[in-house]
């Protein structure tokens, strides 16, 4: 029973902001990393920011209700390859940030998070990254600051398709939150809430959006039901196949947690968005 205090004093320190820490001599290309909470009007959000010399910004959305911690070494594995600016951050109500209103609906959150980026300094071009639900965030970026977007990578992504088709079995995925203990059952319950209106909106301007975009797919089923894999792949060719500026990638040996199983492949797409060969075949 004494890891538990342990567990919640190791929580609290790594959500203790870092003013800079030392890039390691022995990694060529390594950099400060700088840990800070930023203010973005009612409650502050946790950010992870390697600052580079090239006028881009590479931002982080981890998936459903993961931190950025869900991103695995990728981050550190991408600053060793380009000299873009690397932000990974923490969602309102997960890991180190704090939680915000109830009401916060998705393209508040994606303001949010660009509303923190200008308040550090992050360069204007932003490519974003994104994880499952936190695709759909990416896509969200995309459509509510297409002069500042210049790329997506979508790393299994949730997307509206998907969800226009599954939404009686995404229904049923869903924990009980109706008397929600902590801050990341609030966050489910806020996401649930708001996925139906959320991916509809979504939906009429995702096949629109003109901005390079990558793909990676799970080369494993995980859903855990043949019928809603095959539909799940479905929406990511259909994505794929909206535009000649998109391309779709599988991770073959991983399923859903690509970032921990195939960080290789996540990094190559994105380095592929900032030089302007991810359209190719």
């Amino acid at each position: 029973m004494r890891v538990l205090p342990f567990l919640a004093l190791a929580s609290v320190l790594a959500c203790l902001p870092i003013p800079g820490r030392g890039p390691s001599p022995s990694r060529p290309g390594a950099r400060t990393t700088i840990d800070t909470m930023v203010d973005v009007g009612g409650h502050r959000l946790h950010l992870r920011i390697r600052r580079g010399s090239d006028p881009v910004t590479v931002l982080f959305e981890a998936g459903g209700a993961a931190d950025l911690s869900a991103w695995a070494d990728v981050p550190e594995r991408l600053a060793v390859r380009t000299g873009a600016t690397i932000v990974a951050y923490d969602r309102a109500g997960l890991g180190c940030s704090e939680l915000g209103p109830d009401s916060l609906t998705p393209r508040a959150e994606v303001a949010d998070i660009r509303r923190a980026l200008d308040r550090v300094g992050a360069p204007s071009r932003t490519v974003v990254v994104g994880h499952s639900y936190g695709a759909m965030l990416a896509l969200a970026h995309a459509a509510l600051f297409a002069g500042r977007v210049s790329g997506l990578v979508l790393v299994d992504p949730m997307n509206p398709r998907f969800v226009a088709r599954e939404r009686a079995f995404l229904r049923g995925t869903v924990p009980d939150t109706t008397d929600p203990q902590t801050d990341r059952r609030r966050v489910i319950r806020r996401m649930s809430r708001t996925l139906s209106a959320f991916s509809a909106w979504l939906g009429d301007r995702e096949p629109e959006l003109a901005v390079s975009m990558v793909i990676v797919s799970a080369g494993k089923d995980w859903w855990g039901t043949p019928a809603v894999d095959a539909a799940w792949r479905r929406s990511h060719r259909a994505m794929a196949a909206a535009s000649s500026d998109r391309r779709r990638v599988v991770s073959e040996g991983s399923d859903h947690d690509i970032p921990h199983e195939d960080p290789g492949i996540v990094v190559s797409a994105i380095l592929g968005v900032l030089t302007g060969t991810a359209a190719a075949p």
